[in-house]
């Protein structure tokens, strides 16, 4: 289950940016602006919370380069976004105030941030020439 704390910050994420293996993290807690983490084998060490929100950005950005993006004919402002090697879509919506997708990770952004771009918004983002929602959300204004 997804929550506040783990949707940024997990064994996971951590293992990933450390590049160790998940099963090394062995605890970890979250404070203000950082986050103090103990790996099997190696002195306890804190890690910047922006670090991790970075992280969090990159991975879905990285995850949208293997994403096809199709641009409804009737409607501008749809798009269907494929992933081939899973066989799934999802559809996603440009609108001024971001992209709206249908996917359970942009539900659970919105549901903890108040705002979102799933791998999918990405990729949307780059079909419109855009690196980032910030630049897309500035072209908006």
């Amino acid at each position: 289950m997804v929550t506040s704390q783990n949707i940024l910050y997990s064994a996971s994420a951590i293992a990933r940016v450390l590049n160790v293996a998940a099963s090394a993290v062995v605890k970890f807690d979250v404070f203000a602006k950082v986050v103090w983490v103990y790996v099997k084998g190696q002195r306890p060490q804190f890690l910047s919370k922006k670090l991790f929100t970075q992280h969090f950005v990159d991975r879905r950005k990285a995850e949208a380069r293997g994403l096809t993006v199709t641009r409804h004919a009737f409607e501008s402002s749809h798009f269907t976004v494929r992933n081939e090697l899973k066989g799934t879509s999802y559809q996603v919506q440009a609108i001024a105030s971001g992209l709206v997708c249908e996917c359970e990770d942009y539900k659970n952004q919105v549901r903890f941030f108040g705002r979102g771009c799933c791998k999918h918004g990405y990729a949307v983002l780059a079909q419109l020439g855009f690196t980032d929602l910030r630049s897309y959300l500035a072209s908006q204004a």
